[in-house]
């Protein structure tokens, strides 16, 4: 697997963000028959990033993330996805963007309905309350995030929806 994590590139999450927007992306009749490469990327990173002790090795290097595990709203199951995030002013922010696709990532959908979830990050694993940022604040987020990590502008660029901004209150 850390063979894996050094191989994904920003080549590689370009693809991942090109097919998660794509008509057939998450939430099409399709999408379970051939998210192999998201499966894989995922898999890669997480990996990379429980072997580094939260940071991210290779191309990817300096990409502040964390994994994020939520609990099925259907299925009840776990189920953990990794994340670039921010912290701003004390605050752990991610971005719900699914690379600019048209609707909200499922992990999003899990942790409205059930906001408990659990955090790796830096090497250490804690339990957060997930709040969806609103209004103002969530703007001001934003911005900022984008002000560090542009690829998320990018991401708003390509879709009509406001993209969700998510902070990870530390329980």
């Amino acid at each position: 697997m850390k063979d894996q994590i050094n191989r994904v590139t920003m080549e590689d999450i370009n693809q991942l963000a090109l097919e998660i927007s794509a008509a057939n992306g998450p939430g099409s009749a399709s999408w379970d028959e051939q998210n192999t490469h998201t499966q894989r990327v995922n898999e890669a990173v997480m990996a990379g990033l429980r072997d580094n002790k939260g940071k991210i090795p290779g191309e990817l290097a300096g990409v502040p993330a964390l994994i994020l595990t939520t609990t099925g709203a259907k299925s009840g199951k776990k189920r953990a996805v990794p994340l670039a995030c921010q912290e701003i002013d004390g605050r752990l922010i991610i971005i719900a963007s699914m690379g600019g696709a048209p609707r909200n990532p499922p992990w999003y959908h899990n942790l409205i309905k059930n906001p408990e979830v659990q955090i790796e990050k830096d090497g250490e694993v804690f339990s957060a309350h997930a709040v969806a940022t609103e209004g103002e604040d969530r703007d001001k987020l934003f911005e900022t995030v984008c002000a560090n990590l542009p690829v998320f502008a990018t991401y708003q660029a390509r879709t009509e929806r406001v993209i969700p901004v998510v902070e990870l209150i530390r329980q």
